[in-house]
């Protein structure tokens, strides 16, 4: 075998990290044709992960964090999560949980019925509030925003006369929200004392954070995640709490967020100052570069296989980074790093790029050594070369789809008669 055999043996155990979970996802879908088949060779990969994490652990130091992540992932690649074990908590710290939603042109919607499921093995589903819009076919951008709007403005007047002094916690959802598989206990009962109190000891003054997200886009430019849990000390929600360091292009999503007076009546204003002019997330980003925070692990997620409204284009990218494993990864790597996705994003290309050429090099090699009769593994340099280009290729896909860089902050257009047609994501 040639000299490239170690590389890319050594860059296997990574690439299999980022691709077990769709072969995992893809599995499922025929799991009742063929559960013994799909069993054995997910078995067979960890195993094979295993033995190739042993043999080349000199290799991988200078990639630590991804090998260690990896290994974290692989233990758990077979856990599940039913029904019947989701957590609860008292959501009574909540003022409000708006829903919204969009109906189809024949009135049936599957959508909501889906997100209702979930949120009743929460114990949310009789707090939330649905509220209806009707697509809008000219600007799906609009919709999305205005729906969000009409809630926000809903919610403003509902709490108009409620004191400054005292907190006020909404929280808005989309139907196209997933539970998470590693929704916990902990994590939820972190959500409720944060925001029942615990942001005093963080915010200047006792104030309360913007938005809290339950769920966010973690694969946009300029985000990093700042764990507030310092080695256990202090408070035990401090742990499931991150605050989330964003530039405008950090567009997180409106997924499931909780929102405070404050964030309220900031968005509220710039809508009032200058109308719809770009979409909700990107307003969000620009408002709240360092005052919002997220619940670690999220407990909720946008849903892979629910198709956008918004940008359907990029409905095949998310059928593959919104698979559980995949959100999964990917959020362990910004916490245990720290790392911002500017910097996390090429590194992972990187050494895809090197697991590529390398298993491709070790290919050829075996290739040639066959040619001359020699008993030689085609498999695995196959393998690991397949795997890095595939990857490479759904990032550079999304890189494509990827939006143009956002304004610090754009003007205010010209007035305008508001539109009563709305629609989301």
């Amino acid at each position: 075998m040639s000299s490239s055999t170690r590389p890319a043996s050594a860059s296997l155990p990574l690439l299999l990290s980022l691709t077990l979970p769709m072969l995992r996802g893809a599995a499922a879908a025929f799991q009742c044709q063929q559960p013994a088949t799909t069993t054995t060779v997910a078995r067979h990969l960890h195993h094979h992960q295993q033995q190739q994490r042993r043999r080349s652990a000199p290799v991988m130091r200078t990639g630590s964090v991804f090998e260690r992540l990896g290994r974290e992932f692989s233990t758990e690649l077979m856990k599940t999560l039913s029904h019947e074990e989701r957590p609860k908590i008292d959501w009574s710290f909540l003022d409000a949980v708006f829903l919204i939603t969009c109906p189809k042109p024949d009135g049936s919607n599957p959508r909501l019925e889906t997100a209702l499921k979930s949120l009743n093995e929460l114990g949310l589903g009789e707090l939330c509030e649905v509220r209806e819009f009707a697509t809008d076919d000219q600007d799906r951008v609009r919709g999305c925003y205005n729906s969000h709007i009409a809630v926000l403005a809903e919610a403003q007047a509902r709490f108009a006369d409620r004191p400054t002094s005292e907190p006020l916690n909404v929280l808005v959802l989309e139907d196209n929200l997933s539970v998470s598989p590693r929704i916990a206990q902990p994590t939820l009962d972190a959500i409720r004392e944060f925001l029942g109190g615990g942001h005093r000891v963080l915010c200047p003054g006792g104030r309360s954070p913007d938005m809290v997200h339950l769920a966010y886009i973690m694969y946009v430019p300029g985000l990093s995640v700042e764990s507030l849990g310092k080695d256990g000390e202090g408070e035990s929600w401090r742990n499931s709490i991150l605050r989330l360091r964003c530039n405008a292009d950090s567009v997180l999503g409106t997924t499931a967020y909780v929102i405070s007076r404050s964030g309220l009546d900031s968005v509220m204003a710039e809508h009032r100052r200058t109308g719809y002019v770009d979409a909700i997330p990107n307003v969000m980003a620009r408002l709240f570069p360092t005052s919002r925070y997220a619940a670690f692990p999220m407990p909720l997620h946008r849903a892979a296989t629910v198709k956008s409204l918004v940008n359907g284009q990029l409905d095949t990218l998310r059928s593959a980074l919104f698979q559980p494993q995949v959100y999964t990864w990917w959020e362990r790597l910004l916490v245990k790093t720290g790392l911002s996705t500017n910097i996390l994003f090429p590194a992972l290309c990187a050494t895809l790029v090197v697991g590529a050429f390398a298993g491709g090099s070790e290919a050829l090699s075996a290739l040639q050594a066959a040619a001359r009769g020699e008993d030689v593994a085609l498999v695995l340099p196959v393998l690991s070369a397949a795997i890095s280009f595939s990857c490479l290729a759904v990032i550079g896909y999304g890189l494509m789809l990827a939006p143009s860089p956002q304004p610090a902050m754009p003007a205010a257009p010209e007035p305008r008669p508001e539109l009563e047609t709305s629609g989301r994501s």
